[in-house]
């Protein structure tokens, strides 16, 4: 297992200083200098490799959140430290979050994660936005669609289009549309 961590570690550390498109099996094979093969027996492939990270990631965030709902009472206290917690983390592991949303070249053809990530099953910000819109599900539903876009959507334009720190796109700005947002839905 700790070989299968310093592979992950090692393709992170590559794709935040030359970018996804840089990382292969065998860049990381020579960085923690063991042969491909060796590689190949943790991850088939950069796909695999890629899915893992992927699911690591939602993975983190979703323990977060639910650390978050249980601190806090209040669904829209919940729901703001959510955001503030995702743009924190998208800020931090920018690597992790470029592979998470087929970001920065590091795309999977895969959707069964985001199709899970998306489902209300389970899905700890789907039950903040129920407490805190208690309507019946269709429009818990919509409400939580349009949750992702103010909050991922953001920070995903900001990672593709926006220079950093500029044009307007920063931590204040986000946070005043999460607000405005959770106001608009009340």
């Amino acid at each position: 297992m700790q070989l299968r961590s310093q592979i992950v570690e090692t393709a992170c550390a590559i794709a935040k200083k030359e970018g996804w498109p840089a990382v292969s099996v065998r860049k990381i094979a020579d960085a923690i200098e063991y042969s491909a093969p060796i590689l190949y027996e943790h991850f088939e492939n950069k796909e695999s490799l890629l899915e893992a990270i992927r699911r690591d990631g939602f993975a983190q965030l979703n323990a977060g959140f639910r650390d978050i709902k249980a601190l806090y009472r209040s669904p829209e206290k919940q729901l703001t430290e959510v955001a503030l917690l995702t743009w924190e983390f998208a800020r931090n592991r920018p690597e992790v979050f470029e592979v998470m949303f087929n970001l920065g070249g590091a795309y999977s053809a895969s959707k069964e994660v985001y199709a899970a990530e998306m489902s209300h099953e389970n899905n700890v910000v789907w039950e903040m936005i129920a407490a805190f819109k208690p309507r019946f599900a269709e429009s818990v539903n919509k409400t939580y669609q349009e949750w992702w876009v103010v909050t991922f959507g953001f920070i995903i334009i900001k990672m593709t289009v926006a220079l950093k720190e500029s044009n307007g796109y920063n931590e204040n700005l986000y946070m005043e549309n999460v607000r405005r947002y959770l106001r608009s839905v009340l």
